[in-house]
């Protein structure tokens, strides 16, 4: 088992190492990233106030520890990712960066110890207490990226009926705004994530945000990329002086028919999903219980013409 489970760790902490060199090598040098990363740099450094910002030291240091530079890039990447997993407290970025660092240290001398109380080699305990505080590492950024794409998963699958009520709504004389909120509390029991953004959008909109720049902020929250479609559709429709009533019943239509494919296409994917578990776990079974009495009758033959001989 402790072989086995160093196995893991090190296949883990190898896919990981690789991971990072495909991000230094292939992706830092493609030329679209490195274009739109300088756009937003440029666009930070045009804000008054982006030259004054600075963070903490401390957590300068810890976001250094913890894998992220202090830059505006990465601090906007971290933050993003936290916010499509539905995290949006004050100083989430500092807390999500200690937990690695915590985790890490804890998973390795956690390891470590164990080792030492029961006396094994220094050398592969050493080896083994470095992966497992490379796995703690990581394991935070694991679980944020499992939590976004259920957060995605559980928006796209309640889009497509919001979009009816929001049709609704709108048909029966609401505007836009009143409409965004009346939805987002009729849909918070079957979809809490996508009524949790659509409250927040249309209390964005009473601060004084923009509407296009709120819908802007709904889908870079979401991450989906049927939001990103409807918002650009409601902010063309908005600028065009078009219905928005006839526009979302349009959409809403396309939505389902998305919705009724992508349901078409996991269930032919169902069968190809289905052959590994079959090959690798059902049919050597069977060829056990079908074939094991065969080869034991055949062995008790073949030993019984060579007591003979």
């Amino acid at each position: 088992m402790m072989i086995i489970l160093a196995t893991v760790l090190f296949a883990v902490a190898f896919g990981t190492g690789l991971l990072a060199l495909y991000q230094i090598l292939v992706r830092d040098r493609d030329p679209v990233v490195t274009r739109l990363r300088d756009l937003r740099a440029r666009a930070l450094a045009s804000r008054p106030e982006a030259k004054e910002e600075r963070p903490p030291f401390f957590a300068e240091i810890l976001a250094t520890i913890g894998g992220f530079l202090p830059t505006g890039e990465s601090t906007e990447s971290l933050r993003s990712g936290l916010e499509r997993a539905g995290i949006r407290a004050p100083r989430a970025e500092l807390v999500f960066l200690g937990t690695k660092v915590a985790l890490a240290v804890t998973f390795g001398a956690g390891w470590l110890t164990l080792n030492y109380l029961l006396a094994r080699p220094i050398g592969s305990t050493v080896l083994q207490g470095g992966i497992a505080g490379v796995v703690g590492f990581y394991t935070p950024t694991f679980w944020l990226y499992l939590k976004g794409e259920a957060r995605k998963a559980q928006i796209q699958s309640a889009l497509p009926d919001a979009l009816d009520l929001l049709v609704v709504c709108m048909e029966a004389g609401l505007g836009l705004n009143a409409a965004l909120e009346r939805v987002g509390q009729e849909v918070e029991l079957a979809s809490p994530a996508l009524s949790d953004e659509l409250i927040l959008s249309n209390q964005e909109i009473r601060t004084g945000v923009a509407r296009a720049d709120a819908l802007r902020r709904f889908a870079r929250r979401s991450g989906v990329e049927d939001v990103y479609a409807l918002t650009a559709m409601l902010i063309q429709a908005d600028k065009l002086g078009t219905s928005i009533a006839q526009s979302l019943r349009s959409h809403a239509e396309s939505m389902r028919t998305k919705r009724r494919q992508r349901a078409e296409q996991t269930a032919r994917k169902a069968g190809i999903k289905l052959a590994f578990p079959l090959v690798f776990m059902i049919f050597p079974a069977l060829l056990i219980v079908i074939l094991g009495p065969a080869v034991i009758q055949l062995m008790q033959a073949l030993a019984a013409q060579n007591s003979s001989h």
